[in-house]
């Protein structure tokens, strides 16, 4: 139910109007929680059609439409009549907010990605179970592996292979090709970083491709 603050409120202007928003926006910045809900009747929806146009998913919209309101009580201060219509400080605040969520989700989802295509963990999995079709690796990580291996200089990838998919310790390997063990410590570092930045590039690639 509505607080009597609310009612009043909006009983004192009942059509959205500039000069009413500035009323409000005075309330709110005095604490009046009244005036932050009748605020948030007459402006949550043209927040929330601003939040789901541009994230596309009416349940993060409602999350940071209330973000938005939430911060216009948090931070009632930084609204200055001076620079604008309280509606035009409220929809710029709404797009900054949906564009703030955009970047975490795609922040998390670039970390996502570069821990499944970081070599290492592909080839763990590849070599623990290579003809897996929907598990730890998909028939399509497969090929790119594949190729991001043969991309590598003989070298590099004797020694990443003897690694993951032998599973032989790096000393093990300097034995079986006789060669120093900081020699192969450094080939499976560089192999590991130009496998990284091979399967990265395609994907990538696959991203820009129509």
């Amino acid at each position: 139910m509505r607080s009597k603050g609310a009612r009043e409120h909006v009983a004192a202007s009942t059509a959205p109007s500039v000069a009413g928003d500035v009323r409000l926006m005075g309330g709110i910045r005095q604490g009046d929680s009244g005036a932050l809900e009748a605020f948030y009747d007459r402006h949550a929806r043209r927040v929330f059609a601003v939040c789901v146009r541009m994230l596309r998913d009416p349940t993060e919209a409602e999350e940071v439409t209330q973000e938005v309101f939430w911060e216009v009580w948090r931070r009632s201060d930084r609204y200055e009549a001076a620079r604008g219509a309280p509606l035009s400080y409220l929809l710029k605040l709404a797009r900054s907010r949906a564009l703030d969520h955009l970047r975490r989700d795609r922040r998390r989802a670039d970390l996502k990605l570069r821990a499944a295509l970081e070599p290492g963990s592909l080839l763990n999995n590849a070599a623990a179970d290579p003809k897996a079709e929907g598990d730890a690796i998909c028939a399509e990580q497969r090929r790119a592996i594949g190729l991001a291996l043969g991309s590598l200089p003989a070298p590099q990838r004797r020694a990443v292979m003897l690694a993951f998919f032998d599973g032989l310790t790096h000393r093990e390997i300097a034995a079986a090709l006789d060669a120093p063990l900081g020699t192969i410590k450094t080939r499976i570092r560089r192999g590991l970083l130009r496998l990284r930045d091979c399967l990265l590039s395609e994907y990538e690639q696959e991203e820009i491709e129509p």
